[in-house]
């Protein structure tokens, strides 16, 4: 303010000076009606037009002190500024916004469609130069538009104008290069300066048309996939109204869509409510996952009865928010038709099978008492002497027993094998909860231990497989330590002292072995009473004379000389000389609960393998059993 009246005043003393100057063309009239103006321009501008009147008064200042320094005549004519200096800031800054907004902007003549001025983002989108664009029309970038015949272009102008202020519509642009995108466009009328003006500002949709037709494609396939789908499939709001309902659906329920979209579903279908789906369905609508199992439903166009599960699942948006739910429902007649038919064929074999077993079962009972009865009669026979009694359990009772033996095993491992087989089956087919699982499971039990028997009885006969390779009895025993002390009771401990490697290799099979030795140490950890005690378990070699191998088990035919033999002892209870008589007699046992078969075995397995059995046991002393393995 202060700068302006300084002005003010140094202008009142120009005019001073020219009012002095009578020869000048400025009459006294003119610079006293200047001075009256700038005396009312003093006291009734605002602050705003202030700062304008400055710059007029800097302007005329000027000028007049430029006239000073004329020597001839002046005329000063003064003209106001203010207004066209402020629509020209006006017009620069719009022009500034034009050029920085993100969207094309195109002014276009209404009545021939050419171009009055664009923005930088139009002629950067279209490959065109600002200057190049002034020279074109309309109809050298759009596509769409009915640019030509000029009466359509007209109408189109018109229907424009007529329409809404803005409207909005979609268009293929074209760019210089010849390449074309698709376009969103709002096009409106504007008036300037008395001039009306069609206003276009487009936006280039390509990525939102890819994303389109890329959900229109998803679209597509998802409503093509649950439209063929062989599982039923429907949506429910949070009402349970019906919102979807699959051609699957109208199958396997047999009603039809139209029936049922749009209402409720317990009210169109109240067989689900009376079956407790509707439980289902609010777990669903709750956000929870269940499934109903085994639905039995009456077929609206066949009566018929079917089967369904249903499998439920909350619907809901991106957010999280559960708007509903969906029920997928699978067809089980047929399989549940099939599972009832493969029960009763099931239970039909099982009884077989059952029927099967109680022979075999009653045939080996037959045969076990025999033995028994021979065993007793043998046990009791006073009339011969020592030595031939011995030597007669040795040959004459063994080697019938291997017969017995292998005939048993062979007679029952067949049948053992097919009960196992048809068991199994069985309990596949059966479901979970069946009443008939438990004697089917006490049948396979009772059937496997038939097998492990007549596995055992074919193992004492010596005709089981024999792998023929080459064993180390050390690094069997190293394989088997953790095995051996977990078979004894904890008062019980094992030894063995550690192997020098240079044990010579045996021919044989070392699983067979791994069992020979298992089952003697068995045995010699059972023998120890009640205060516990010790087993001692040694290799190595040793020169069989023809005494030894005359009194040792199936010493009978094998030749003196080196064998690699393996040796349990202990420091149990040992046996009198009947007891140890008898001690590798099958089913023979002074243990109660004890099938009398581990002994039995041991003889099996050496006689499998060429070798011998010596047994040494003394009552209150303990037994020694060593095994005899020819070397290789």
């Amino acid at each position: 303010m202060d700068d302006y009246l300084g002005h003010l005043r140094e202008f009142r003393r120009i005019l001073q000076n020219l009012e002095g100057q009578s020869a000048h063309p400025l009459n006294r009239e003119a610079i006293v009606a200047l001075s009256q103006k700038l005396d009312r321009d003093e006291s009734q501008l605002n602050t705003d037009r202030l700062e304008y009147s400055i710059r007029d008064t800097v302007e005329a200042t000027q000028t007049l002190e430029a006239l000073e320094h004329y020597e001839h005549d002046v005329m000063a004519v003064f003209r106001e500024i203010t207004s066209k200096k402020r629509r020209d800031l006006e017009r620069e800054r719009f022009r500034k916004l034009l050029d920085q907004s993100g969207e094309s902007i195109l002014v276009v003549e209404p009545y021939t469609g050419r171009f009055l001025d664009v923005n930088q983002t139009a002629s950067r989108v279209l490959g065109y130069t600002r200057e190049e664009l002034l020279e074109l029309s309309l109809n050298h970038i759009e596509v769409g538009l009915p640019l030509s015949p000029a009466s359509a272009w007209h109408d189109w102008v018109e229907g424009v104008r007529k329409g809404q202020d803005v409207m909005y519509l979609e268009g293929v642009h074209r760019r210089r290069d010849g390449s074309k995108f698709p376009v969103e466009a709002s096009i409106g009328f504007a008036t300037v300066d008395n001039e009306e003006l069609l206003l276009l500002v487009t936006r280039d949709i390509t990525e939102r048309k890819r994303l389109e037709n890329r959900l229109r494609r998803q679209w597509g396939f998802f409503s093509r996939l649950v439209h063929k789908s062989v599982d039923g499939i429907m949506a429910f709001d949070r009402s349970f109204n019906v919102t979807y309902w699959n051609p699957a659906m109208e199958r396997i329920l047999g009603v039809r869509k139209d029936v049922v979209l749009g209402k409720n579903a317990f009210q169109a279908l109240p067989q689900l409510k009376e079956l407790g789906e509707d439980r289902y369905f609010r777990d669903a609508l709750a956000g929870t996952t269940s499934t109903s199992r085994n639905r039995a439903f009456t077929h609206g166009e066949t009566g018929h009865q079917v089967y369904f599960d249903g499998h439920y699942s909350p619907l809901t948006e991106d957010r999280g928010e559960i708007l509903g739910g969906i029920g997928i429902f699978r067809e089980v007649t047929d399989l549940r038709e099939t599972q009832q038919r493969q029960a009763r064929e099931a239970m039909t074999r099982v009884e077989q099978q059952r029927v099967a077993e109680l022979e075999v079962r009653q045939r080996l009972q037959g045969e076990i008492e025999e033995l028994r009865e021979e065993n007793a009669k043998l046990a009791v026979d006073h009339e011969q002497s020592e030595a031939e009694r011995v030597e007669y359990l040795r040959f004459e009772r063994v080697e019938g027993l291997e017969l017995l033996a292998e005939g048993v095993a062979r007679a029952v491992e067949p049948l053992m094998t097919g009960i196992l087989s048809q068991t199994g089956v069985a309990l596949s087919e059966l479901p979970a909860g069946s009443p008939l699982r438990k004697g089917v499971e006490e049948i396979e039990e009772k059937a496997l231990d038939a097998s492990a028997l007549a596995t055992t009885l074919s193992s004492f006969s010596g005709n089981g497989h024999v792998d023929g390779h080459r064993v180390q009895l050390d690094a069997v025993l190293d394989n088997l330590e953790h095995s051996l002390r977990s078979l004894t009771r904890p008062d019980v401990s094992v030894e063995r002292p550690q192997g020098s490697g240079s044990l010579p290799l045996v021919r044989g099979d070392e699983r067979l072995i791994r069992d020979l030795v298992l089952a003697l140490v068995t045995n010699a950890s059972e023998s120890i009473g009640n205060d516990g005690g010790m087993v001692w378990i040694s290799t190595g070699t040793a020169d069989i004379d023809a005494a030894v191998l005359a009194r040792a088990y199936l010493g009978k035919g094998k030749k003196p000389g080196s064998y690699v033999y393996l040796e349990v002892s202990d420091n149990g209870m040992g046996m009198d000389a009947d007891t140890l008589a008898k001690s590798f007699v099958p089913f023979f046992t002074t243990k109660p609960q004890h099938q009398g078969l581990g002994l039995a075995k041991v003889l099996g397995i050496m006689r499998a393998h060429g070798g011998a059995v010596t047994f040494d046991s003394e009552p209150q002393k303990g037994s020694s059993v060593r095994v005899l393995f020819p070397t290789s």
